[in-house]
């Protein structure tokens, strides 16, 4: 009996395309991930047909290409995936929110049976980092396809032998966390107030332009960018500052770095930042309080919605 497919021989390789839904002959790069995978949706309706008491057919009316890959965090691994959902690049090690876009073929590859799937044309809609206490420092990138797979292949789209991932270190919650702050001057790490959890939420979707007669879509543009995210407190006398913010409805800041000391660390600045919605946590019995408060980034004119400087 043949082998099946397992996660052993699962890989995701991508590479940057020239020309939106041409895949370069160059060398793709692995990405580091621990889950996800490309999914094929169809759209379809039952035939109305008169005369039957069964459903006579069912009609598919388009289909869609998306994917998700998930990931742990370390230094460089989502560095071209950030670049394609800002669309910008690092300048100077520094990455604003931009209007360049950038597209990507991206391929899930079973290895271990050597079947493939290639979507073409994609542009990255999403990536979500999360820090929570106790656990590992996560993440999701989504992508939306302009070309979708119609089979799965024996043979990689790529021309080359892939580039392996980058092999920095994965980052540690304890370890790695050198700065949370709020309002250029509130030290929300531990020599402050003290956080239980940080998300941040990206988000770019895509403009989808359906056609007839074709999978495949007429067009995929990038949308507006939107940065939400949640931070957890603990509540010590300092905490008002910031709730008083959030019942004010007064602007601030926040800024997040991840990474070593003094390298292989990036730096997430989100310059003007609104909280959303919050409040104190249900309180239980013999547990501290908390503080849990939700908060979207708008457009700064110096440093856009996010900015990210990265330290190699």
């Amino acid at each position: 009996m043949p082998g099946n497919a397992t996660a052993r021989g699962y890989r995701v390789a991508y590479i940057k395309e020239v020309t939106q839904g041409t895949t370069p002959a160059t060398a793709p790069t692995l990405l580091r991930t621990t889950g996800g995978g490309m999914k094929i949706s169809a759209q379809t309706v039952e035939s109305d047909e008169l005369q039957l008491t069964e459903v006579p057919d069912v009609i598919r009316t388009n289909v869609d290409g998306t994917g998700t890959i998930n990931f742990e965090y370390s230094y460089g691994g989502i560095h071209p995936l950030l670049e394609g959902l800002f669309g910008g690049t690092f300048t100077t090690n520094v990455l604003k929110v931009g209007t360049t876009p950038t597209f990507f073929t991206i391929e899930d590859q079973l290895t271990d049976i050597s079947r493939y799937l290639a979507a073409k044309g994609c542009v990255i809609e999403g990536i979500s980092i999360a820090l929570a206490q106790g656990q590992k420092i996560t993440g999701t990138v989504t992508y939306r396809a302009l070309t979708p797979p119609t089979s799965m292949a024996s043979a990689t789209v790529f021309g080359a032998a892939p580039n392996a991932a980058p092999t920095n270190p994965i980052m540690s919650p304890v370890g790695s966390v050198r700065l949370i702050q709020e309002g250029g001057a509130l030290d929300l790490g531990p020599a402050g107030i003290g956080t239980l959890g940080f998300t941040i939420e990206m988000t770019r979707a895509g403009i989808a332009q359906p056609q007839l007669g074709s999978t495949a879509l007429s067009g995929l543009d990038h949308g507006t960018f939107v940065c939400k995210g949640t931070v957890a407190l603990y509540v010590p006398a300092g905490a008002s500052a910031i709730m008083d913010k959030y019942l004010a409805d007064t602007q601030t800041s926040l800024a997040l770095t991840l990474g070593g000391a003094s390298s292989l660390r990036d730096a997430y600045l989100f310059s003007k930042v609104r909280f959303t919605d919050g409040g104190l946590g249900d309180m239980q019995k013999n547990a501290a309080a908390n503080l849990n408060l939700s908060w979207q980034a708008t457009y700064d004119a110096t440093n856009s919605t996010v900015q990210v400087t990265r330290t190699p």
